[in-house]
């Protein structure tokens, strides 16, 4: 595993964590949720959209950095579950998009793994628990979004 840039991380590595400071405070331009994650192709069975808890999601920073998370938990900084159920989830962030959405913070869970937090202007805050990620560069937001 490297810690290069275009390359997909699992843990949350110091150097990493050092690299991806930088992204602290950076408004989110766009944000793209998918209906599927990677997760599902470990599952025996496919998931039914009012039972999803995990997501794959872009999210377009406004420095031009893209970070492609896979196998996403999206949770109420409050909460101590995930949400569930797709509609959910995109209910979740899309309200705090409305509000001029930025990353928060970028921390690590117990097991290494990346936690990010999206906050809005107006003092609301969602967890991202995040499978893992790519980080890399965008040079036009995409058409469609899902928040």
């Amino acid at each position: 595993m490297s810690d290069q840039p275009d390359a997909i991380q699992f843990q949350l590595t110091e150097a990493l964590w050092e690299d991806m400071q930088a992204l602290e405070g950076q408004p989110i331009a766009s944000l793209v949720v998918w209906d599927s994650s990677l997760v599902d192709d470990s599952l025996e069975s496919p998931v039914a959209d009012e039972a999803r808890v995990y997501v794959d999601c872009e999210l377009y920073l406004a420095n031009q950095t893209l970070l492609e998370l896979y196998g996403v938990a999206v949770a109420h900084e409050d909460a101590e579950e995930p949400l569930v159920g797709l509609a959910a989830i995109n209910q979740a962030l899309e309200q705090l998009a409305d509000d001029g959405a930025f990353l928060l913070e970028i921390a690590s869970d117990q097991d290494d793994g990346l936690v990010l937090t999206i906050g809005n202007q107006a003092g609301q805050n969602i967890l991202l628990a995040v499978t893992a990620w790519l980080e890399s560069t965008w040079d036009t937001l995409p058409e469609e979004t899902y928040t």
